[in-house]
């Protein structure tokens, strides 16, 4: 089974589809409840079609892992397609395939998620077998040891065979150091080599419960409904108590570099990291961030890649985003490819000179056409009940409320000239920063 990491790029994706989704939250019918035992349900109405989008969310993921247990997350995530006390081994998969259902799944630093997608008339399978994994998953130690090297397997296929994996891998850990943040989602081969039976039951055992999960629902589906079906399946399943180790939030002002030269990579690449406060932190309209990255680095229209790659040919990709869905620091990031003979040196000088030029040129009437752009991308989101599911149980689970959703529209009007200029200063000017720059192995040193 394919298996879905949640990398810059995906972040970048859920970002844009942020700002699109809560521009004009009014047009959703979302809708929020809770059973009795603390499972969070979330609905999305949008009946063109019958189809469902189903997310379970589960409010756990690689920073959970421990120290020495690099992993345990991601493995327990594989673990979950295993047998259950109602379905043997392998079941569940031939399950879905028979029913015409897609689905999958993926682990984060801070949540796992498992997701199906079907016609209207699968949903009450669907929620049947994600409550009995819930509760009820069941592998044993042979199972577990034939998984453990799928596991090694994938972190050599998608992680170690990736060229430039060291230098991302590495970049995270300088900004963050020994912290979980600072360490690989899928842990190190070692890690998972080390990982016991128990070590994997215990973490499943004290996680995988309804007080620590958000079921998001959407598409053809009232909230009266999904109450009811909710409440039959997943009502009996009993809360325990959840422990978690406190956020790590990086406070302290640094500037930190780091140029790496690996072999197989084709081209260079500039990567620059801003470390910025927690969302709740951050303080002044957060919108202006995003309309900041829009400017910036939202597509071939924006400035930086008018600048630098229509204009002055110095790069043949430039790229910007703000993070603000996280439980942590929010970021806002920029990545550049050099165009072919343009120096590493030459492409980040170029980026800083655009940088300032692209803010000077800022205006009033720029800022009202960046408005209209963000918001008149929403009709992709309510036309999609994944996206929208997606994004619903990315905010939530967060640490964001519907109200969040509801008060975007009016948030949106609030971005202004100033904000954003001021948000370019706190970005730029008075920020935590970590630059990394990747370049191709010369043929000398082949």
């Amino acid at each position: 089974m394919k298996k879905i990491y949640l990398n810059n790029k995906f972040l970048i994706f859920v970002s844009v589809l942020l700002f699109c989704f809560c521009a004009n939250a009014e047009l959703f019918k979302v809708h929020e409840f809770s059973l009795n035992n603390g499972l969070q349900v979330v609905v999305v109405e949008n009946h063109k079609a019958p189809i469902i989008k189903q997310m379970l969310w589960y409010n756990v993921g690689a920073i959970d892992d421990g120290l020495g247990k690099g992993g345990r997350a991601h493995f327990l995530e594989h673990l979950m397609f295993r047998g259950t006390d109602k379905l043997k081994d392998g079941e569940f998969n031939n399950l879905m395939e028979k029913n015409g259902v897609s689905h999958n799944a993926f682990t984060s630093y801070e949540f796992t998620a498992y997701h199906e997608f079907s016609d209207i008339s699968k949903l009450e399978l669907l929620m049947a077998v994600e409550a009995d994994r819930m509760k009820g998953l069941n592998f044993d130690e042979a199972a577990f040891e034939t998984e453990k090297k799928v596991v090694i397997q994938e972190r050599k296929q998608v992680v170690e065979n990736n060229p430039a994996a060291p230098f991302y891998e590495r970049l995270r850990h300088m900004i963050w150091g020994n912290q979980p943040f600072g360490r690989p989602v899928t842990g190190l081969i070692e890690e998972i080599e080390e990982l016991s039976y128990q070590d994997v039951r215990d973490f499943y055992e004290r996680y995988y419960a309804p007080n620590n999960t958000v079921l998001v629902l959407a598409g053809d589906i009232d909230a009266e409904t999904a109450k009811i079906l909710a409440e039959k399946y997943f009502g009996a399943i009993k809360a325990v108590k959840i422990k978690r180790n406190p956020m790590p939030v990086l406070k302290e002002k640094f500037s930190q570099r780091l140029e790496m030269t690996l072999p197989n990579i084709q081209t260079a690449k500039i990567v620059e990291e801003y470390i910025l406060p927690t969302y709740a932190e951050l303080g002044g309209n957060h919108q202006n961030y995003d309309a900041l990255a829009e400017y910036l680095g939202g597509g071939q229209t924006s400035a930086l890649y008018r600048n630098l790659v229509l204009e002055r040919r110095i790069a043949v990709s430039v790229s910007a985003s703000f993070d603000p869905i996280n439980r942590t620091n929010t970021s806002f990031s920029l990545s550049l490819i050099p165009a072919d003979g343009v120096s590493a040196s030459k492409a980040e000088q170029a980026l800083h000179e655009s940088l300032e030029k692209a803010i000077s040129e800022l205006d009033e009437q720029k800022v009202a056409s960046l408005k209209k752009k963000l918001v008149a991308d929403l009709v992709y989101i309510n036309d999609n009940p994944s996206d929208s599911a997606y994004l619903v149980g990315t905010l939530i689970v967060s640490g964001l409320s519907l109200e969040y959703l509801k008060n975007y529209e009016a948030d949106v009007k609030k971005i202004s000239l100033k904000g954003v200029k001021d948000a370019y200063r706190e970005v730029f000017f008075n920020s935590a920063k970590a630059t990394g720059i990747l370049l191709p192995q010369s043929e000398d040193e082949k």
